[in-house]
């Protein structure tokens, strides 16, 4: 009885800290960016695992043609990747064991923009090294303004608030 009375009492607890995450730690947002259009994830408020690939929800990076706006981007640049930009995009390379390897192309269709559709000029980003604390985020759509752009430039980590769990 004391045995059964402990898996009940546990099995409780184990219901209450999910419904606690699932209540606090997620949420469900539909993109309004045109980068990801229609698209609708959940948010894991946890940027502890992030990795390429991963869409992310940035919130307070500030910029001058960006102002408080919640954006949705995929990343694409970890600490430690170099971020070139070549006569066939963006490429991005990560380094192992002090070698350059691995030179990923971001997209054969993104090509740079020189204005914004409000006419303000853009710079593309320098071929750079991404340093600790920052990571590279980009869109699909091919006017998405995201680090491709100086303007924009690279993202602090903690102002990435979380990141997608499941997309539709």
């Amino acid at each position: 009885m004391k045995e059964r009375f402990l898996d009940i009492v546990i099995i409780l607890l184990t219901f209450i800290l999910m419904l606690w995450v699932i209540t606090t730690r997620t949420h469900l947002y539909e993109c309004e960016s045109m980068s990801l259009q229609g698209v609708r994830y959940i948010l894991a408020m946890n940027r502890l695992s992030l990795k390429r690939g991963d869409i992310v929800s940035i919130s307070g990076h500030d910029t001058a043609y960006v102002r408080k706006k919640t954006l949705a981007k995929k990343l694409i640049g970890l600490p430690g990747d170099v971020i070139e930009q070549t006569h066939r995009g963006i490429l991005v390379s990560q380094i192992f064991n002090g070698r350059q390897q691995i030179k990923i192309p971001l997209s054969s269709t993104l090509s740079l923009l020189e204005k914004t559709i409000d006419g303000k000029p853009l710079t593309p980003l320098i071929t750079t090294v991404v340093p600790e604390g920052y990571v590279f985020v980009a869109g699909d759509h091919p006017r998405s303004f995201d680090s491709r752009y100086e303007e924009f430039g690279l993202v602090p980590i903690d102002k990435i608030w979380g990141k997608a769990v499941l997309t539709w």
